[in-house]
């Protein structure tokens, strides 16, 4: 099984691989930075994103108590009160981290790839200082959000989504999606763009551009065929700029997680969305990417500011692809500043 799935990865690789070749003349002439203060140098437009999130499947049982157990003491990381809510819905459980004064605007945080909403611990505390954080575990992934069908469509995940939504009574809301997560809200957004206020793409994979081919990218594929503690750190080198800065509970979480996971080959639909799609999105839309990051560079920031009438990009320094751990004061300032505008 996991050989399949790191041939499947591997594969997926020469597509971005043969883009990203036949666009590499492409020069940059802008560059968006982030200050020492938090706030963002560069271009003001909008985003929006089209396409479609593919198929996935995600068999969750009661043989991964013991990431549970893992999951229940990475929250004790997060240093604030966090209430846990299991809403049922017709694809399953969905499993939501909820953190903040009610009657706040409400915020949903959309975690990365198998990463789980406890990703948000060094984040959470300060952004429910003035929102109501929601943080959806996706039920695909490992997390405690549980799926009934072994295969859904980008229709039936979108539709996941808003019936949790409504079942929270949130008709209106800030919207902010991390790596595959950015690539969610935006299908989210797309889906339903009356009801998100303000969208945060943090380093959104394959949202605007390919992932682009590179060594630690190769990892990544090492991980996925033997997900090991030794593998774990090699990855971790190439996601991070500063991977001491995130906590061993949470990567012993992590680690049991992607061990016990089954990624469907339908992650290959996962693709770019086109411009003709993006550019119909009217809210604001911040984007960020790390200096050092390993999912998305300068290219991406282009598009969104060539694609977008009202959007904000930035690079945050000294950071890689988990900027939320590398910086997260700096992460923290700059989306509270944004949502705040």
């Amino acid at each position: 099984m996991m050989r399949t799935l790191g041939f499947v990865i591997a594969t997926s690789l020469l597509i971005p691989l043969l883009s990203f070749c036949s666009n590499k003349g492409e020069k940059v002439n802008e560059k968006s930075e982030v200050n020492e203060k938090g706030r963002l140098k560069g271009k003001r437009k909008i985003s929006a994103l089209a396409d479609s999130p593919g198929n996935y499947e995600f068999n969750y049982n009661d043989s991964l108590s013991d990431y549970v157990n893992a999951y229940n003491k990475t929250l004790s990381l997060f240093k604030t009160a966090i209430s846990e809510k299991d809403i049922p819905t017709q694809f399953g459980n969905a499993h939501v981290l909820v953190c903040g004064k009610q009657g706040n605007p409400p915020l949903v945080l959309l975690h990365g790839m198998n990463a789980s909403s406890t990703m948000w611990y060094p984040n959470m505390k300060t952004l429910a200082k003035n929102y109501r954080v929601y943080a959806i575990d996706f039920l695909l992934e490992p997390g405690k959000s549980t799926c009934n069908k072994g295969y859904l469509s980008k229709e039936q995940i979108t539709d996941w989504y808003d019936e949790i939504f409504s079942k929270l009574g949130l008709d209106s809301f800030y919207l902010l999606g991390y790596s595959r997560g950015g690539w969610l809200a935006m299908a989210i957004t797309l889906n339903k763009p009356e009801k998100v206020k303000k969208l945060v793409l943090v380093s959104p994979a394959q949202t605007f551009t390919w992932i682009p081919p590179n060594s630690a990218i190769l990892s990544n594929v090492t991980y996925s065929i033997s997900p090991n503690k030794k593998n774990l750190g090699n990855i971790l080198s190439g996601l991070s700029a500063r991977s001491t800065n995130i906590s061993e509970v949470y990567l012993d979480q992590y680690l049991l997680g992607t061990t016990k996971e089954n990624i469907s080959p339908h992650i290959f639909n996962m693709t770019p969305y086109s411009r003709k799609s993006v550019e119909t999105l009217g809210m604001p839309v911040l984007v960020l990417i790390g200096d050092k990051d390993i999912i998305n560079n300068q290219r991406c920031l282009n598009k969104a500011e060539k694609w977008l009438t009202n959007v904000q990009t930035g690079t945050i320094q000294n950071a890689g692809h988990f900027m939320s751990f590398d910086q997260p004061d700096t992460f923290n300032t700059l989306v509270l500043n944004f949502l705040g505008e």
